[in-house]
């Protein structure tokens, strides 16, 4: 099995799984370590620094008479809602054998997940966490794999689960109306922007489409850079090198989107974006090898030129 295959049956195990309990839901606050958290931090040990696979050591069996949770490393980013959308790097723990499950970390790979779509045990945890926090879930079957299990998991019915979440990044809970920097002309022979009140509306071009990606800084931003993996909030507009209209634009939408740089869009934008900071407006013109190569799109023919405008309006 390649690594493209390991990664996409590991998220598949996950996501497929997870929402199965998702009954319940968190808080608006981080709850505080209650009793029942300290005595299931006596049983549990954690080691490891965040954003590499955690060491955890269970007194197994795990006994519950309810889920608990804390922190074993708090962030400084922006803060998990119910309704955003998170990076995590996740393990599991069987409670009864004391166990590993299942890990993101053996795939070199997060798991982008809807906070909602989380076990309650655990979507509860992260609300109200920060973006780097290490957050462990001592977790009762009831809010886990419940009376099913996941046997192909090793969990069975009735075991407790440990889970170990790094969040990597979450929705940004600030972000710009507009890019915010010094500005800087495009190149010459770069697409030109035709702008419609004030905002991005298509290109014009000229000559043939570079072979190799191209990002220009059009806008120099101050906030902090885009390290993939990362969720970013931005207004865009999306045109193929020649074509006579975008295929795709949020300004035209009226709001900005949120999508994770480095996993759910196409390589130009990830390598492109890569180091940006927030307030910036940039400009990739990104070949068909990382863009749609040779699958067609509405919109979009095989082995098209992708050319966009991006304006970073807030970096998770």
């Amino acid at each position: 099995m390649t690594r493209r295959h390991r990664t996409a049956a590991l998220t598949a195990a996950l996501t497929l799984l997870l929402p199965l309990a998702a009954c319940g839901g968190g808080g608006d606050d981080a709850p505080e370590e209650s009793p029942e958290a300290t005595e299931a931090r006596d049983a549990v040990t954690v080691s490891g620094d965040f954003g590499t696979a955690p060491e955890v050591e269970i007194d197994a069996p795990l006994e519950l008479e309810e889920s608990a949770s804390w922190e074993e490393t708090a962030g400084e980013g922006d803060e998990v809602t119910q309704t955003a959308t998170t990076i995590l790097q996740l393990t599991f723990y069987n409670g009864t054998s004391g166990e590993q499950a299942i890990s993101t970390y053996d795939n070199g790979q997060p798991l982008e997940v809807p906070v909602a779509q989380l076990f309650p045990s655990l979507s509860e945890a992260l609300v109200g966490s920060a973006a780097g926090s290490r957050v462990v879930v001592a977790s009762t079957a009831e809010d886990a794999y419940g009376e099913e299990g996941s046997p192909q998991l090793g969990i069975e019915a009735g075991d407790p689960v440990v889970m170990v979440a790094d969040v990597v990044s979450t929705d940004p809970t600030s972000v710009l109306e507009a890019p915010e920097g010094k500005e800087t002309p495009a190149p010459e022979g770069a697409p030109t922007i035709v702008e419609q009140g004030g905002a991005p509306a298509s290109f014009d071009f000229t000559g043939r489409p570079p072979r190799r990606l191209q990002a220009y800084t059009l806008v120099e931003g101050e906030g902090p850079r885009i390290e993939n993996p990362e969720r970013v909030t931005a207004h865009y507009l999306g045109q193929v090198w020649g074509g006579d209209e975008p295929f795709d634009s949020s300004y035209e939408r009226g709001e900005p989107s949120t999508f994770s740089v480095g996993l759910s869009v196409v390589e130009g934008w990830s390598r492109g974006l890569e180091g940006v900071r927030e307030g910036s407006r940039v400009m990739l013109v990104i070949p068909p090898r990382l863009g749609y190569g040779d699958e067609d799109r509405e919109g979009i023919p095989a082995g098209s030129t992708l050319v966009f405008v991006i304006d970073v309006l807030g970096v998770g």
